[in-house]
């Protein structure tokens, strides 16, 4: 049986199995890695945006007429006119972005980065009638954090999905049959925690801190006291016996060496001379992710996978403090990060982009938003096309088409429209494509074009 054809088949049975525990982390690691049919490198990296961003609310129409009927739906969340920093772009009405998200307006000005607009998870395209009709066109739980949180990253529309997108292009890319480095490390490394995104049917994920290899308690190589206690432990571990402790004895051996070879590979890369901006936890991850691509040679990988994450964004009663500040963290990190691979010379190989469960909502509740579908998310890479829009950008107005209720946006472009084309993009064929997407027929795939 065909590899691709088992995973296809086994998307519809497999159990998850899910623990907490730092030590189940350390041990998610992949049979194997090669993707031997590519002869050049590339890497996706992910950044979610924990607690639901209010996307709408860092676009803003600077016209006149179209900022006056934002600022009557925001009331006290509304940003100054006179502090929009404007987006040079012929894709929409005109927009600009909080001056303390001025980062990304620079990025998207010199043509760095884009905006992917108005995107959800969706059954199918539908329009605000059609889903007053029917309810059950809308995604199950849709104003849930984690159901929506599944949605984003298993783009399966079943919150129960054991595998996400990003997990199932890595099983398609895995090859038992590989050597070396790449046949100990999985192709996907995380530094924002364990995640649906990069769990696949069979590929794992190798999660990791932003200072680096987190080694075992006690049993950390680097200092000669541990020398003793190292060896009777992998006594112990070779002794295993029963059947459930000699997969928990490969399990740990593998997860030594991965952090051995790891370790070796980022003691050669040189720490960023590049200054973000900004002292931050996701700007630290980036630089991490940065050093770990620069290291793709030493560690025999021509595919790679990250994941980053920042939280914070259910403000609940705190919006208008808190929102500009997570954008600034959000952008400057972004931005840091694009210089750091430019700096290194990698920036042709990797795309970046957001995920957040959901928008919010363009109504106030009086000092912040309630939850929403759809919602901006933003794309950066010398791989893109820049300063560009793509999608429906809808006003921030109250009831028009595009609101399903209370100021609840309506996805016009779908999370298989966007990673579909990441997909292609990252070296898959058309018919894995279809695999990783199953639902991908049910959307206009030519809608429009990330990449140049």
């Amino acid at each position: 049986m065909k590899r691709r054809h088992f995973l296809k088949a086994s998307l519809a049975s497999l159990g998850a199995i899910a623990s907490s525990h730092s030590l189940a982390a350390q041990l998610q690691l992949a049979n194997a890695l090669s993707a031997n049919r590519f002869s050049d490198y590339k890497a996706i990296v992910c950044i979610f945006l924990y607690g639901g961003h209010d996307s709408f609310n860092l676009f803003v129409p600077t016209d006149d007429r179209q900022y006056a009927d934002y600022a009557r739906t925001r009331q006290l969340l509304s940003y100054a006119q006179h502090d929009l920093v404007s987006l040079n772009q012929e894709d929409a009405y005109p927009i600009g972005v909080n001056s303390r998200a001025s980062a990304f307006a620079d990025l998207f000005n010199q043509g760095r980065a884009s905006i992917v607009s108005n995107m959800g998870p969706m059954r199918e395209p539908a329009t605000r009638q059609m889903l007053i009709n029917n309810e059950n066109l809308a995604p199950p739980q849709l104003f849930s954090h984690n159901d929506q949180q599944s949605l984003w990253q298993n783009a399966l529309m079943d919150t129960k999905a054991p595998s996400g997108w990003g997990g199932r292009m890595a099983d398609l890319l895995m090859d038992a049959g590989s050597s070396g480095s790449a046949a100990v490390l999985p192709m996907s490394f995380s530094l924002g925690g364990t995640n649906l995104f990069q769990s696949g049917v069979q590929a794992k994920h190798y999660v990791m801190n932003s200072d680096g290899v987190e080694a075992f308690g006690a049993l950390d190589p680097r200092y000669d006291y541990n020398d003793t206690r190292i060896q009777y432990h992998l006594r112990l571990l070779e002794a295993a016996q029963h059947s459930f402790a000699k997969n928990y004895s490969q399990k740990v051996l593998s997860a030594r060496n991965s952090n051995a070879i790891l370790s070796d590979a980022l003691s050669a890369q040189a720490h960023t001379t590049v200054d973000y901006g900004i002292e931050a936890q996701l700007a630290e991850q980036l630089k991490m992710i940065a050093r770990l691509i620069s290291a793709q040679s030493m560690l025999g990988q021509s595919r790679q996978i990250f994941f980053a994450s920042l939280g914070g964004f259910d403000t609940h009663d705190n919006q208008a403090v808190l929102l500009p500040q997570l954008q600034e963290v959000l952008t400057r990190s972004m931005a840091g990060f694009d210089a750091d691979l430019r700096a290194r010379g990698i920036d042709d190989n990797v795309v970046t982009f957001t995920q957040s469960e959901f928008g919010r909502t363009l109504t106030s509740n009086g000092d912040g938003t309630d939850h929403g579908w759809a919602g901006h998310q933003l794309i950066l890479g010398t791989p893109i096309a820049g300063a560009r829009v793509f999608g429906h950008m809808p006003e921030q107005t109250i009831g028009t088409e595009d609101d399903l209720f209370d100021g609840r946006i309506i996805p016009t472009t779908s999370i298989e429209q966007f990673g579909s084309q990441i997909a292609q993009w990252y070296g898959l064929e058309a018919s894995e494509i279809n695999e990783v997407f199953p639902n991908l027929s049910r959307f206009d795939t030519s809608a429009f074009n990330l990449f140049s």
